[in-house]
């Protein structure tokens, strides 16, 4: 298959991938306007995260958090994401606080990361990239025998295509009993999600938010909501002590709450972000072999109850809130497969937009295959099954 023209391919690709990525780690994703990146702009395009000359930094974010996404490997992956800045709530930290952050993954000092380890994550993501931008090939010519009915078919669309990241963020019409209404979904780290006045955060049911290092909703939120100083050092945990707080006076510290239950505290540092309110939703329970799981109907009690405390908290804001930014819940140390959690979340998500349709919902998936199939399960929702 031939490449299309413009999209990166091959060894020089690669080696001027490589080159850009290393200018990235250095300047950092707040500096991406000021970047020469012809070629992560070409790739911008070519995954559909932007359209035509112009590339903003957010199209060339979204690109390295798909791509950093497809890495092997959690070391790899959480490496790669302070190395970038696209996740952990590092985007606006120093060069040099990401590396040490992406050395301790390794558990190696800085100074050998950046001899060794840093060097293959970096040439790793290039080839993610690539591997994205290997989707826009040129199909194979068609044959001269007419196509049978099967083949007569419509292609799927390329924003479809199961092998490319969908397009983030794509807003998807959704089919309810009562009507369609659009979902908006984002494949990016939750954290990351700006003008959108509530975040929700999946936690336990002790509802202790997750040590800011970890690489989960609550980590990352816990994190992004502190305030930090210049180095990213930590020195107030606003939104974890509120939360505390919040156990002090409304139930036990160290006695489970019960599943499905949502407690709402500020957003903290994100409010520089848009944000105006962390919701944390109790959804995965701690077993005894250090495990965690879902019990039955806490992912659909907890979204019903989110939008019951953003109705109660509404009006008192100005403007009022109205959009809602909701991971897969209980898909993560929760041990739900994605789709069965999507599907959980919209089996409550009609009675709630049936009662308030003014709602704008909002699907955050860190990985883009995640926000592929969340795409596809959107579209098809409330079609009759075909006939076999």
């Amino acid at each position: 298959m031939s490449p299309v023209p413009g999209v990166p391919s091959g060894p020089a690709a690669l080696v001027g991938l490589v080159t850009e990525l290393n200018s990235v780690r250095a300047n950092g994703l707040l500096r991406l306007r000021s970047l020469t990146l012809p070629l992560l702009h070409s790739a911008a395009v070519a995954c559909g995260y932007a359209e035509g000359d112009e590339v903003p930094p957010e199209a060339v974010e979204n690109l390295l958090t798909a791509a950093v996404g497809q890495l092997s490997g959690e070391t790899s992956r959480r490496a790669a994401e302070f190395t970038f800045g696209v996740g952990q709530g590092s985007k606006d930290w120093y060069a040099q606080d990401r590396r040490r952050e992406a050395a301790k993954c390794f558990r190696v000092g800085t100074e050998w990361f950046r001899r060794n380890q840093e060097k293959l994550v970096i040439e790793q993501t290039a080839e993610a990239v690539l591997s994205l931008c290997r989707a826009r090939r040129t199909p194979p010519a068609p044959s001269s025998r007419a196509p049978s009915p099967a083949q007569q078919q419509a292609p799927p669309s390329p924003e479809r295509s199961p092998d490319r990241p969908p397009r983030s963020p794509q807003t998807v019409p959704v089919g309810f009993a009562h009507g369609t209404v659009p979902i908006t979904v984002h494949t990016l780290s939750i954290e990351l999600l700006s003008d959108v006045d509530v975040l929700v955060a999946s936690e336990n049911t002790y509802l202790e938010m997750s040590r800011t290092f970890r690489h989960t909703t609550s980590g990352r939120l816990r994190r992004a909501g502190a305030r930090q100083d210049a180095a990213g050092a930590i020195l107030e945990d606003l939104v974890a002590a509120e939360l505390q707080q919040w156990l002090v006076e409304f139930a036990s510290p160290g006695l489970p709450v019960a599943p499905g239950t949502v407690v709402a505290t500020s957003s903290g540092a994100l409010a520089a972000r848009s944000v105006r309110r962390i919701y944390h939703a109790a959804v995965v329970s701690p077993r005894g072999d250090g495990g965690y799981e879902v019990s039955p109907g806490a992912v659909e009690t907890a979204v019903t109850r989110i939008f019951a405390c953003a109705a109660a908290e509404r009006d008192a804001w100005g403007p009022p809130l109205r959009s809602v930014g909701l991971p897969l819940l209980g898909a993560g140390r929760g041990g739900l497969a994605p789709e069965d959690s999507l599907r959980r979340m919209l089996a409550a998500l009609g009675p709630v937009l049936a009662r308030d349709p003014a709602w704008d919902v909002h699907l955050v998936a860190h990985r883009w295959e995640n926000a592929r199939m969340a795409v596809d399960v959107l579209a098809g929702y409330g079609l009759p099954a075909p006939r076999v």
